[in-house]
């Protein structure tokens, strides 16, 4: 299992971001281990970022439903948005990296020396992301808020 205090890092930046970059008010759902509802998740645009330390390495991904996507993006950069485009799309890379930036530096100040890393985007209507590592648990938190749902998935593996 996943330490909640290393998940509620990524929970408060998460609600943080949302609030401060696009004024969008968010309510985490019940935190699970994916295994315990193995109901597929999808989403339609996703951030993923890579989680790397001496100790141990893992995977964020942050998905939208491109419908709440597209309000968050219009929202944050204050002009209507109602296609995802490229331009649109590297947002949520951006929105990925500022969440994973504000848990790191608790993460950090907790003693787990993580590392900076990019975001990657994925983007196609109802994808699945697999975790990067096969052998650790993915935990869920899903959200709801002002623009709609989406959720945040950790990975990690020692």
């Amino acid at each position: 299992m996943i330490d909640i205090n290393f998940v509620n890092p990524f929970l408060a930046a998460t609600l943080h971001v949302l609030k401060v970059q696009a004024n969008i008010e968010a309510t985490p759902g019940k935190v699970y281990l994916k295994k315990d509802n193995p109901a597929t998740l999808s989403g339609d645009v996703s951030g993923v970022i890579g989680i790397v330390s001496e100790t141990f390495n893992g995977t964020v991904v942050i998905s939208f439903p491109e419908e709440t996507f597209l309000k968050v993006m219009s929202s944050m950069l204050g002009e209507e948005f109602t296609q995802l485009t490229q331009d649109i799309l590297d947002g949520a890379g951006e929105i990925t990296n500022m969440i994973f930036g504000q848990a790191k530096i608790t993460l950090n100040e907790r003693g787990y020396g993580i590392k900076i890393a990019l975001p990657t985007v994925v983007s196609g209507k109802g994808h699945t992301l697999q975790g990067t590592t096969k052998n650790g648990p993915t935990v869920v938190i899903p959200f709801t808020s002002t623009a709609g749902s989406f959720f945040v998935e950790i990975t990690l593996s020692n």
